[in-house]
């Protein structure tokens, strides 16, 4: 397909029309999130909007295409047709997509956190347009193949593309759709390039077939050997790139060193490029919840980072809303380093008591009003400090003796 091929289509293309509102959609999900630290891979997330909307798009361009089903089957062109409106309506929804990447970037900036812009950062975005590639061509088929009733079709594409992402991300299968992330930081992390290259070849690969059986299905009595062959060799590496993606390690990120810089000690607390300036006021509110550890004899963490994946026995992980200076988001994160993430709190189970006293104990130490709860000890409330002390030393106790 020649450039001003692709130009002709692009112009007669319906995401031409629909541009404006992939474009508004981007707007409104950049700036309407309630995030504190914007990063790359946290903007790809806007796939999980952006991609129903284009396979509702896509499937109505599928509709208008499949009234020139005898002329482009009697002429042997249906793949190249396909082909064409697939890229142009990918090149118009792509164009919202970067036009948003390029907002957050600017947006880092004016935040005094110069965006990092390597080899890594410039892959990130591969995956999330790979994914409204693939997307693009199923709703395309759909539509082709939907013949009248092609206009059902349409908002029938949108709606299963958004519930497949949704079960999808919140299922075991997760890494086939998850090319960024909602909410969470990534100071001093990077997304996995392996993860990255298995996500981008199934992609590519599935749409390939999606595109080959939308366009042969409509001309299969004149279909030869090396069709049916060019085909049955993109299902054998679309179920082999899908095999590859589904055994992967399912970590998305891994850490980037040199971004997270470490300052003083009891406990050493690690922030990121732009969140130095906040060490002072988080250590503030650090400092009373390891005294009250040390009232029991209990350790306390020895390190807190912004670059930590989990919150683990020695490490509590910094996410922006710690670092900011929620003091009830500080208490509960420094609470949970104490269990498992695996562990379950059931109502009136032990581990719930545990939690609670623990939490009330660390709530009076930093001024956060505690929780009047039915399963909390009264010691804790009335006792005098002797009875206290042993109360909530047991919780913790009970806290760590629960690994999930």
């Amino acid at each position: 397909m020649t450039t001003s091929t692709l130009l002709l289509h692009m112009r007669r293309s319906l995401g031409r029309t629909a541009f404006p509102f992939f474009l508004l959609l981007v707007v409104l999900n950049t700036f309407l999130r309630p995030m504190t630290m914007w990063a790359v891979y946290q903007y790809n997330f806007t796939v999980m909007l952006l991609g129903p909307l284009l396979a509702g798009v896509a499937a109505w361009e599928g509709h208008r295409l499949s009234r020139a089903d005898a002329f482009l089957s009697a002429h042997h062109r249906p793949l190249a047709m396909l082909a064409a409106a697939w890229a142009a309506l990918l090149a118009w929804s792509s164009a919202a997509f970067l036009l948003g990447l390029a907002m957050v970037l600017g947006r880092v900036a004016w935040g005094g956190t110069p965006p990092t812009l390597g080899l890594p950062e410039l892959l990130t975005p591969l995956p999330a347009l790979a994914l409204l590639g693939l997307v693009c061509a199923v709703g395309l088929t759909a539509g082709w193949l939907g013949g009248d009733g092609g206009k059902v079709a349409a908002p029938m594409a949108a709606i299963v593309v958004f519930l497949a992402f949704l079960l999808l991300y919140a299922d075991d299968l997760s890494e086939f759709v998850m090319v960024g992330g909602a909410t969470s930081s990534l100071v001093g992390l990077r997304p996995k390039a392996e993860t990255q290259t298995s996500q981008v070849a199934f992609y590519v690969a599935a749409t390939l077939l999606v595109l080959l059986v939308g366009a042969w299905s409509a001309a299969l009595h004149r279909l030869r050997l090396r069709h049916l062959l060019a085909a049955a060799t993109t299902a054998v590496l679309c179920a082999f790139s899908a095999g590859h993606l589904a055994s992967a390690d399912p970590l998305y990120l891994e850490a980037r060193p040199g971004d997270v810089r470490c300052h003083g000690t009891q406990p050493e607390i690690c922030l990121g490029r732009g969140y130095s300036s906040y060490e002072p006021h988080l250590r503030a509110h650090l400092t009373p919840l390891v005294q009250a550890m040390a009232q029991l004899n209990l350790p306390a963490p020895a390190s807190f980072r912004q670059d930590a994946l989990r919150s683990t026995t020695n490490t509590g992980q910094l996410a922006p809303g710690t670092v900011t200076g929620d003091r009830e988001l500080l208490l509960d994160m420094f609470l949970g380093t104490y269990y498992g993430s695996d562990c379950t709190i059931e109502p009136g189970s032990v581990m719930e008591g545990n939690h609670v006293n623990a939490r009330y104990w660390l709530a009076e130490a930093v001024g956060v009003p505690p929780y009047e709860d039915p399963a909390l000890d009264r010691r804790l409330t009335s006792g005098t400090t002797p009875e206290r002390i042993p109360v909530a030393r047991a919780a913790f106790r009970g806290l760590v003796a629960c690994d999930g």
